[in-house]
C-alpha cells in the first residue's frame, strides 16, 4: 500500500474532525460571515498560510466544484492551506474552510480531497459551525500561550490547532460525512474515495490506537464512519446499479485515474460482459498500466462484440497496442555488468550514508526532548491577561499580533524539525526497525536490481535500463538532501533553544507591565518592551528559516525518489504508453509535457518530464523553457525547481499524485496486498 506520508498520530487527530462550537442563538447570514471573517483574521495571524500557486489552484479547483452544489449560496465559501504537517482540516462560520498541508500530502487523489472538503462544507451547510463570541478576543491568544507551549504537541500560538477549536458531536460528524458524500457525488467525484480516505485513516488508528484513545472519545472511529457510509445510497452495493458504476469508472478514466478505473472496469465485466464502451476503455487503461497482453485481449473482445463503428475503433486501438515497440536492449552480460556494479555501489553508499544520517537524526531527537523541558519551564512566565479588551491599533494589539506571529513561526519550525528527525522522517535501516525515507530509498534500489536477476529479462524492464544512471544519480542526491535536512534541523533546534531564552526575557518584562486607564500599555513601557520583542522576533525567525531549509531538503529528497518511481513504471518504454503520461499531465497541470521524441532526444526520464511539467505549471512558464534553463545551469529538474524557489513540499505532493494515477488500488490495500 502506498500511503503518502504517515505522520505522528497526534498530528492527524482533528481530521476526525474539528470545527468551532455553536451557541444557541440564531444569527443572520451577514452576521455569520462577519464572525467568520474575524475568526479568519485570527487564524491567519496565528498560522503560516501556504502561498504556492499550483497547490492553491488545485485545492480551490476541487473546492469550487463542490461549492457549486451547495444550498447556502449566500455564504462566500473560501479555503486556505495552512503550512503545517498535521493531517487535519477544519471549518469555521461563514464559509471558511482550512486544510493543513499534511492532509494534502496524505490524500491519494483529488477525489479523496473532495471527500474531506465535502465533510467540512457539510458542517457549515448544516449549521454545525457557529463560534462562541468569547473566542473572538485576541487576548485569548495571549491567555492560552502557556498551554500552547506543550511538550506533547509542540504548539505555540496556533489558534486553529491548540484547543481553542472544539470537537463536534458524533451525530454531527456522521451527518457531515453524509452531506459530504452527497456533495462530492453531485460534483462528479468518486464517492468510493471517501471510503478509501477513511480506511487510510483507519490504518493510522490501528498503528497508534493506544495513543489516540482519549482524542477519539468525541469522534466516531474510522471503522464506524465506514459502516455508516456503506449504508448510504451512493455506496450501498445493493442500490448502485452496474450502469451507475460504469459511469463513475468512465469518469475516473477520463480524469487519468488509470489504476482506479482499470480496477473498477475489471470488477464490472461480469455484470456487463459485452458492454462495448467498458471494453474499449478497459483496454485503454490496461495499456496505460503496461498490461499490453491484457489490453490486446480486451480490445479483441471489444472488436468481436461491437457494432461496425465500435469494431473499427477497437481495431484501431488494437493496432496501436500491437505496434508498441519496447526499446531493444542487448542483454549480453558485458552490457549488464556496469548496471550491476552501479547498483552495488549505490547500495554500499546508502548503507554508509544511513549510518551517518541515522546517528545525526538521533541527536536531533535528543535536542527536541531537551526543548520539551525548556518549554514546560517557560509556561510559568507567560502572562495571563485574558480579561483585557484589546483595541485595534493599540500598542497592546501590536504586542499581541507579534506574539501570534512568533507563535506561528515557532510552531512551524518545531513541526518541520519533527518531520525530518521524528518517527516518520528520514528513518533508519536498522533491521530491527526499518522505516522512513531511508527505507523508501532501500526499496527503490531493490526494485531497480530485481530485473537483473530475471532470466530472461522482461522487455519492459530492459526498456528503462538506459534511465538507470539518471535515477541512481538523483537517488544519490536524495541521500545528500537527507543528511542536509537533518543538519539543518539540528541547527534550527539550537536556534529554537536560543529563542526560548529571548522569549523568557521578553515575557518577564511583559509580566511587570501595568495597563493604563484606556486598557493599553503606556508609551514608556512600550518602548521598554520593544528591544526585548525585537530580539525575540529575530531569534524565532532565524530558527524558522533554518527549519524551512530542513523541510525543503527533506521534500527534495522525497521528490527525487518519486521521480525515480514514476520512471520505473515503464511509461517511457513506448510512445503509446508515454501518451498516457502526457494526458495525465494535461488533466492535472494543464500542459502535456514534451513529445516522446523530445524526451528521448533530451535524454530525460518520465520522472523528469513530470517534474518539469509541475514546475512549469507552478511558475506559469513554458515547459520547454524550464527544461532549457535547467540544462543551461547543469541542474537536475528537482534542483531547478529549488533554484526557482518552488516549495519542495507541493512538488512532492504533485509527484505523488501523478504516481498514484498509475498505482492507487484501494481494494488491494484492503486485502493487505
Amino acid at each position: 500500500m502506498f500511503l503518502r506520508r504517515l505522520l505522528p498520530v497526534v498530528s492527524m487527530l482533528s481530521l476526525l474532525l474539528t470545527c468551532m462550537p455553536a451557541p444557541a442563538q440564531a444569527m443572520t447570514a451577514q452576521q455569520e460571515v462577519e464572525m467568520g471573517r474575524q475568526e479568519d483574521e485570527q487564524i491567519v495571524r496565528s498560522s503560516i498560510i501556504e502561498t504556492d500557486p499550483l497547490l492553491n489552484r488545485w485545492v480551490n479547483h476541487v473546492a469550487q466544484k463542490l461549492w457549486q452544489q451547495v444550498a447556502r449560496k449566500e455564504l462566500p465559501y473560501n479555503v486556505k492551506i495552512i503550512n503545517a504537517p498535521d493531517i487535519n482540516a477544519f471549518s469555521t462560520v461563514g464559509g471558511y474552510v482550512y486544510v493543513d498541508e499534511g492532509l494534502l500530502d496524505f490524500v491519494q487523489s483529488s477525489d479523496e480531497l473532495a471527500g474531506v472538503l465535502g465533510h467540512e462544507t457539510g458542517h457549515i451547510e448544516r449549521n454545525h459551525v457557529i463560534s462562541m463570541q468569547s473566542k473572538l478576543s485576541v487576548l485569548n491568544i495571549l491567555f492560552t500561550v502557556a498551554s500552547l507551549f506543550s511538550p506533547l504537541v509542540y504548539q505555540f500560538g496556533n489558534l486553529a490547532e491548540a484547543g481553542v477549536v472544539a470537537k463536534l458531536s458524533r451525530d454531527d460528524e456522521l451527518q457531515a460525512d453524509r452531506y459530504g458524500l452527497q456533495l462530492m457525488a453531485r460534483a462528479g467525484y468518486d464517492p468510493q474515495a471517501m471510503l478509501s480516505m477513511m480506511r487510510h485513516l483507519g490504518t493510522l488508528e490501528a498503528q497508534h490506537s493506544d495513543l489516540i484513545t482519549k482524542y477519539l472519545a468525541n469522534h466516531p472511529p474510522s471503522n464506524v464512519r465506514v459502516e455508516h457510509l456503506v449504508g448510504y445510497p451512493e455506496l450501498d452495493p445493493t442500490k448502485v446499479t452496474p450502469q451507475q458504476r460504469l459511469v463513475q469508472a468512465l469518469s475516473d478514466a477520463d480524469r487519468a485515474r488509470y489504476s482506479i478505473a482499470a480496477s473498477e472496469l475489471t470488477a464490472l465485466m461480469p455484470s456487463l460482459p459485452n458492454n462495448q464502451e467498458a471494453l474499449l476503455k478497459l483496454g485503454q487503461m490496461q495499456l496505460a498500466l503496461g498490461l499490453t497482453s491484457k489490453s490486446e485481449q480486451t480490445l479483441e473482445e471489444a472488436a468481436s462484440v461491437g457494432d461496425p463503428q465500435t469494431k473499427q475503433l477497437a481495431l484501431s486501438r488494437l493496432a496501436a497496442v500491437q505496434q508498441v515497440q519496447v526499446q531493444s536492449v542487448d542483454l549480453m552480460r558485458p552490457h549488464l555488468a556496469p548496471l550491476r556494479e552501479s547498483l552495488a555501489a549505490a547500495k554500499s553508499q546508502l548503507e554508509a550514508s544511513a549510518t551517518n544520517i541515522t546517528g545525526r537524526a538521533e541527536e536531533g531527537r535528543n535536542q527536541l526532548k531537551a526543548l520539551q523541558s525548556r518549554m514546560t519551564a517557560l509556561n510559568y512566565d507567560v502572562p495571563n491577561i485574558g480579561n483585557v479588551q484589546v483595541r485595534p491599533g493599540s500598542r497592546l494589539a501590536a504586542i499581541s499580533n507579534n506574539i501570534e506571529a512568533m507563535g506561528a513561526a515557532l510552531n512551524l519550525a518545531l513541526s518541520n524539525i519533527q518531520a525530518v528527525v521524528g518517527n516518520q522522517g528520514v528513518g533508519s535501516l536498522d533491521p530491527k526497525k526499518t522505516y522512513g525515507v531511508l527505507e523508501d530509498q532501500q526499496l527503490i534500489l531493490r526494485d531497480l536490481a530485481a530485473p537483473l536477476k530475471d532470466s530472461p529479462i522482461p522487455g519492459t524492464s530492459a526498456a528503462i535500463f538506459s534511465d538507470y544512471p539518471t535515477m541512481l544519480s538523483e537517488l544519490s542526491r536524495a541521500q545528500s538532501d537527507m543528511l542536509g535536512a537533518v543538519d539543518a534541523s539540528r541547527a534550527s533546534a539550537l536556534l529554537v533553544d536560543g529563542s526560548i531564552s529571548t522569549l523568557d526575557e521578553f515575557f518577564r518584562q511583559f509580566i511587570g507591565i501595568r495597563l493604563n486607564f484606556n486598557g493599553d500599555i503606556n508609551k514608556q513601557d512600550y518602548n521598554t518592551l520593544l528591544p526585548y520583542l525585537k530580539k525575540s522576533l529575530d531569534a524565532v525567525n532565524a530558527a524558522a528559516v533554518a527549519a524551512s531549509k530542513a523541510d525543503q531538503l527533506f521534500n527534495m529528497a522525497r521528490s527525487r525518489q518519486l521521480s525515480a518511481r514514476i520512471t520505473m513504471l515503464g511509461i517511457g518504454s513506448s510512445p503509446q504508453r508515454y501518451a498516457s503520461l502526457r494526458y495525465a499531465l494535461k488533466q492535472r497541470f494543464g500542459n502535456t509535457g514534451i513529445s516522446y521524441g523530445a524526451m528521448i532526444r533530451d535524454q530525460l526520464t518520465p520522472g523528469e518530464v513530470t517534474t518539469a511539467s509541475i514546475l512549469a505549471a507552478d511558475k506559469g512558464e513554458a515547459i520547454r523553457d524550464v527544461i532549457a534553463d535547467a540544462k543551461a545551469k547543469g541542474l537536475s529538474l528537482v534542483d531547478e525547481a529549488n533554484a526557482q524557489d518552488m516549495h519542495a513540499w507541493p512538488l512532492e505532493i504533485f509527484m505523488g499524485l501523478t504516481y498514484l494515477d498509475y498505482t492507487d488500488n484501494p481494494q488491494r490495500e484492503i486485502g493487505g496486498g
